[in-house]
């Protein structure tokens, strides 16, 4: 690949602090791109590109599990392919990797990440094979969420935490979704509230909500 060409990374994924975090780390990896984000299956269609790489949600506003899998290896059949989910399920995971997906687990830490993205450019061959990882890897990925006034923004898996709190779920059922304990789930909330300013689980849901809005209209 010569200086003057720009690799196509197309990233399909609806929620706006995942988009930019994903755009955030390949810019990292490959200085040198075209990164197209879109929140749909249909938008992905219609944009009409030519990726050399696919990263995309599991579940994405008009498509659901198999049902994406299948579909982004019949629109995009010739360059890698990464799912990118928040949800853990092994069924899905080896559907994916059966249909020669790479498959990462949202809730996975910064550098696992980072790792994954890093194989994926190399099997697309617009990245060398061993490149210095960005000292960066070495701490958790932070979103852009912060409460106002406060100079600790939330990290990623906190945020991936307090979206499925916000949706009603208990620790032990985000637990299980994420592969991790119900005290693990608990300590991050508690870190949450100290992040957030909250003093209890139904206030730290009303600022995060607050806060994620603010974010998507920056984003749009």
């Amino acid at each position: 690949m010569t200086q003057t060409d720009k690799p196509t990374i197309l990233i399909v994924e609806d929620h706006p602090m995942i988009s930019i975090m994903l755009a955030d780390m390949i810019e990292q990896l490959l200085v040198n791109s075209e990164i197209v984000v879109v929140d749909c299956v249909e938008k992905a269609r219609a944009a009409n590109a030519k990726p050399k790489v696919l990263i995309a949600d599991l579940d994405l506003p008009d498509s659901k599990g198999v049902n994406t899998i299948n579909t982004f290896a019949v629109l995009f059949p010739d360059c890698p392919k990464l799912i990118c989910s928040g949800v853990l399920d092994k069924h899905l995971a080896r559907e994916a990797e059966r249909a020669g997906y790479f498959y990462v687990n949202k809730a996975s830490t910064y550098p696992e990440l980072l790792r994954t993205l890093h194989l994926l450019l190399v099997e697309a061959r617009v990245l060398n094979d061993a490149p210095r990882l960005p000292e960066k890897t070495t701490n958790e990925y932070h979103s852009n969420i912060y409460a106002p006034g406060s100079d600790k923004p939330l990290t990623w898996k906190q945020v991936e935490i307090m979206r499925k709190t916000a949706e009603g779920l208990s620790a032990k059922e985000v637990a299980r979704e994420m592969d991790i304990s119900p005290d693990t789930v608990r300590g991050h909330i508690k870190e949450i509230f100290l992040r957030l300013g909250a003093k209890n689980k139904g206030q730290a849901v009303e600022i995060f909500i607050r806060v994620e809005r603010k974010a998507r209209l920056l984003d749009s």
